[in-house]
């Protein structure tokens, strides 16, 4: 059995030029976790109950030669397993919400190579790189996330907005309003 620790990126923004590739953003993981466990609802599942996304579009992963897969269903999933080794033992998921914009990446089960041919060149968040023998050379030190911080996050993301706009007592920067009346 091979632990691999999981790592969700979530918060930041896709850029799509040259390459896509995800600029800043927070992260959370799920370290020492049995790769013959992993299943795509699990990962979905993390992504809406515990990061506040509403759904989830695409599900994404990053391979260590810096090119980003898209993992659909569990056909997906045993195909980024069948990658896992003593080399690689460290998963880099993305996901799209179901209201942004999808990124044009190729289906992970169409990948005809090997995921080990380089190391990571370009991560694309805030995390820092530092040596370790046990991850292909490369492991990604962040910082704990605040779990209120996150939880309000939640929240706010899953709150029900009608037109009197009970829920908001108070107009705080970063609100938006279909028209000029309504934030009156």
């Amino acid at each position: 059995m091979i632990e691999v620790t999981i790592y969700f990126h979530h918060g930041g923004e896709w850029l799509t030029s040259p390459e896509p590739h995800y600029d800043r953003g927070c992260v959370t993981y799920w370290k020492g976790y049995d790769h013959d466990l992993i299943s795509f609802i699990d990962l979905v599942n993390e992504y809406i109950n515990k990061l506040g996304f509403v759904g989830v579009q695409e599900l994404i992963v990053l391979a260590p030669t810096g090119k980003y897969f898209e993992i659909i269903g569990d056909e997906g999933v045993r195909t980024l397993t069948s990658f896992i080794s003593t080399e690689y033992k460290s998963i880099h998921l993305f996901a799209t919400e179901d209201c942004e914009f999808s990124v044009d990446v190729t289906d992970v089960v169409m990948y005809d190579g090997s995921f080990l041919l380089s190391p990571i060149v370009n991560e694309g968040t805030d995390c820092s790189k530092s040596e370790d023998d046990n991850n292909n050379g490369m492991v990604f030190s962040c910082s704990d996330y605040d779990t209120d911080e996150l939880e309000n996050f939640v929240t706010k993301k899953k709150r029900n907005i009608t037109e009197s706009l009970q829920y908001y007592k108070e107009i705080v920067k970063g609100m938006a309003f279909k028209y000029i009346a309504e934030a009156k």
